[in-house]
């Protein structure tokens, strides 16, 4: 850090991909920062897309962490919690004011940000400093329905991420073989990975409720279909087959874990000030709103950015040849959110 001035460090965030953590510097001359006020203020951002693409303010500093499917969970929760803690922890050496820190995550990094929140919020007595947001962007946020009406509504129908696709990527986060992710994510998809009992008459039924998404979004939109056979869905009475029951005996602890699926989290309460990114057309996008139901149940304060994209659509992965409005928008909104909080 020697040849960085710490006058010049304004924010600093942590990104997590799928092969990087990265602590980032927002310097001074970033267009979106302007004060005195500005300075020192930190983010932790989980991710697969570097926010240095689409603007000048990021300096990457990397570190690695642990991947699926070698490391499945709760080893990549686990390392970016120890990035978290560390950075709340000494984050003064990099010119942080450790009162102005947040998490953020996009994809993936949206669920781990959202775990490292519920985790941190959990431990008052550890005497770190609270969080002052979380910003979550078309997160996985849970893995007990993939029957919400936005999975059976884009089903296969988006080319970046299908309904099997995001079984499967759950299935090895799991800690299910490669071998096996086929398969099993197949049986996911059809909900026949969990027990009637679990999906449709637990606490945890209610968690995922189509009552709790807004209207326009209860019911999966008919003329967006590309495969309307799999919108069968299963009955509340159907019994799981002796290799159904297999899978289920195998992932049952993992499913309802909030520390995997924070969604299922019992208790919300506590949480920091929270920004929800969903895609209008994105399998993930009933996942962010429900979660966004259940933080203003607890009372936290939420902003919803509804954006009319496909998911990873936001961040513009190729920004030097394809441009988004809303990805945009969504970087504005980020921008302004953390600024509110910090």
């Amino acid at each position: 850090m020697s040849n960085f001035s710490i006058a010049m460090i304004l924010r600093a965030i942590v990104i997590a991909t799928a092969s990087v953590m990265a602590l980032l510097a927002m310097v001074s001359y970033s267009p979106l920062v302007d004060g005195i006020d500005d300075r020192y203020r930190a983010l932790l951002f989980m991710g697969y897309f570097k926010l240095s693409r689409v603007t000048p303010c990021f300096h990457h500093i990397p570190i690695s962490f642990r991947l699926t499917p070698k490391h499945p969970f709760p080893v990549p929760v686990h390392d970016c919690l120890d990035v978290t803690r560390y950075v709340l922890k000494h984050g003064k050496i990099f010119g942080i004011d450790v009162n102005r820190v947040g998490v953020a995550g996009e994809s993936t990094g949206g669920n781990l940000a959202a775990a490292v929140a519920l985790r941190l919020s959990s431990e008052v007595s550890s005497g770190l400093p609270p969080l002052k947001f979380q910003a979550v962007l078309y997160a996985p946020l849970q893995a007990l329905d993939f029957r919400l009406p936005s999975y059976v509504e884009m089903n296969e129908s988006m080319p970046v991420l299908g309904s099997h696709r995001m079984a499967a990527h759950w299935a090895l986060y799991m800690g299910l073989e490669l071998s096996e992710a086929e398969q099993y994510s197949r049986i996911m998809q059809q909900n026949r990975h969990v027990s009637p009992q679990l999906l449709y008459k637990s606490k945890y039924s209610e968690y995922i409720s189509h009552r709790n998404l807004p209207e326009k979004f209860r019911k999966p939109r008919p003329h967006l279909m590309r495969h309307p056979a799999l919108a069968k869905v299963t009955t509340k009475t159907d019994k799981l087959s002796s290799r159904e029951l297999q899978l289920f005996n195998k992932i049952k602890h993992h499913l309802t874990n909030p520390m995997m699926s924070p969604l299922m989290a019992p208790n919300l309460k506590g949480l920091p000030p929270s920004l929800v990114v969903v895609a209008e057309f994105d399998v993930l996008r009933d996942d962010g709103l429900l979660y966004a139901h259940r933080l203003r149940e607890a009372g936290t304060k939420v902003e919803v950015f509804i954006g009319q994209g496909y998911h990873a659509d936001f961040l513009q992965i190729f920004p030097d040849y394809f441009h988004s409005r809303t990805g945009a928008k969504v970087l504005q909104t980020i921008c302004n959110f953390v600024r509110q909080q910090t």
